[in-house]
Parts: structure tokens; sequence; C-alpha cells
């Protein structure tokens, strides 16, 4: 197989998960009026009540500012609550309300959660060279400034304010041009 052959089926793998993304974040909005990443943090609280946003940010494979923002829109519209921990005050758990376990009981997986498990299901070698090679993908495109944010979530994530150019000059090392 040719380099350009794995360069269009890499390309074409990332168009199919940005529509999949784009397509179920489009359906959220438009029938729960929510993103899809607020519809997965709802259903992962649903089904671990208790969490920390810590826990959370864990099992939704994201950051913990991530999170935050997500649990915030959630707690705004009355779905969740964070309640202090009994043994430990100073942790917060969150919890769905009564209106949030309603709307949680009638969601199905969501595409963050269905590439969650395609993740964990994979071989460990596996997870790594994906890892590894979008890492390096996205380094490589001049991308690495950008903070992850949960898919589907309004990017309060500014871009680089000067985006990283590539050196026109030749790299002098050891006094050879």
């Amino acid at each position: 197989m040719s380099r350009e052959d794995d360069s269009v089926r890499a390309m074409n793998a990332l168009r199919r998960l940005v529509s999949a993304l784009r397509s179920s974040g489009a359906g959220a909005s438009r029938e729960m009026g929510m993103s899809v990443a607020q519809l997965f943090a709802l259903r992962t609280i649903g089904r671990h009540a208790g969490l920390s946003m810590g826990d959370l940010a864990g099992r939704t494979m994201t950051t913990p500012s991530a999170v935050s923002e997500v649990v915030s829109r959630l707690v705004e519209r009355g779905l969740v609550s964070r309640e202090a921990d009994e043994a430990d005050h100073r942790r917060i758990r969150l919890q769905l309300t009564r209106e949030g376990r309603v709307v949680c009981d009638g969601l199905t997986r969501t595409v963050p959660e269905h590439l969650v498990v395609s993740l964990q299901m994979m071989e460990p070698a596996t997870r790594m060279a994906l890892a590894d090679a979008m890492e390096a993908w996205v380094a490589g495109a001049g991308l690495g400034g950008f903070a992850p944010s949960m898919f589907g979530e309004p990017d309060s994530n500014q871009a680089p304010a000067t985006p990283p150019r590539r050196s026109t000059q030749r790299l002098v090392v050891s006094g050879v041009k």
C-alpha cells in the first residue's frame, strides 16, 4: 500500500469521525436542546451516581476543566446537582436530579461513548500506537496549541494567537548548513 493510500485512509477515518460527531451533535441539539457532550456526561453520571468531577473526567476521557464546563450547563438546566460528600465535605459528588433521571432514562448511547468503548476494547499496543500517531499528526499540523474540549461543546478555547509557522530558514548544526 502506498503512502498516499495510507494518507487517504487516515483522512477518511477522520472524516467519518467528524461526520458522526456532527450529525449526533445536531440531532442532540435539535431533539434535546443539549450538546452531545452534555448527553454523554448526563448518561455517565446516571450510570455512576456520586462521581466527582475528576472521576467524570476520567470516565469521559477528557480534562477536568472541559468536564466542569459541561457539568455547569447541566446544573443550570436542573438535570444534575452538586452535593458535598458525606465523608469529606471538601469533595463534591455529582447526582442526577429527578428531571435529570427522566431525561437520562430516555437516552441511547452517544457517539463519544461508542468511541470510548472501542478504545477500551483495543489491544494496549494498538491503543498506544493510535495515541502516538494522533499526537504526532496534531503536532505536525501545528494544532498542539489547542486545548482539548468535549465533543460537541461550544469551544471556549481560543486558537493560539499566532499559529505556529514552520521555519523557512535552514537549520545549522555544528557549523554544517
